[in-house]
């Protein structure tokens, strides 16, 4: 038995125009983002939300020594999700770090979700590429499960960094495939 899950990865306002870490040209998948969520919706196919969800004291912050600006600050705009991918049904995985799968500053209960409903494949879209898709393509494969990443509804911060992440992705085993919705 296959059970199928969507994974949406952090497509959260700060990281789209106007947003506190835009990823370049991010804007240019919400179509086919809105394309993707309208199936799992039609399909009744749960989506796993792996958010950025921080507070200013992460050590990946600018302000405390790592290379990000403050983001996705809880209960604000940026860390709510863009239009095109809102979902009161989805499940979702706060992180305060690029990698829900992070020890320490991941989400403790995303293992357990993943053997209870018996994850053997996930499809991954989202932003940004060269390192929250990258981490959770990597983190769900290392799990044993299947992976697929829709590859025109995904978008990086760096084209040489965003090349290598795919690359590495690919290598590990994950398809990609492109959404025709």
């Amino acid at each position: 038995m296959t059970t199928r899950v969507f994974v949406d990865v952090d497509t959260l306002g700060d990281f789209f125009d106007g947003g506190a870490l835009p990823v370049p040209n991010a804007d240019e998948i919400r179509p086919t983002l809105a394309k993707i969520n309208k199936l799992a919706k039609d399909e009744g196919i749960t989506v796993l939300k792996f958010n950025d969800c921080h507070d200013g004291s992460e050590p990946e912050m600018i302000c405390n020594g790592g290379p990000f600006p403050l983001h996705c600050i809880e209960e604000s705009d940026g860390a709510a999700s863009i239009r095109e991918t809102a979902n009161k049904r989805a499940v979702i995985f706060p992180k305060k770090t690029y990698d829900v799968f992070d020890k320490k500053l991941g989400n403790d209960k995303i293992d357990d979700w993943l053997k209870e409903n018996e994850v053997t494949e996930a499809w991954v879209y989202g932003v940004a590429t060269d390192w929250c898709v990258k981490a959770a393509v990597l983190g769900l494969i290392k799990r044993g499960i299947r992976v697929y990443v829709f590859e025109n509804a995904i978008m990086g911060i760096d084209e040489k960094t965003t090349q290598e992440a795919i690359d590495m992705m690919k290598k590990a085993g994950a398809l990609f495939a492109v959404a025709k919705l």
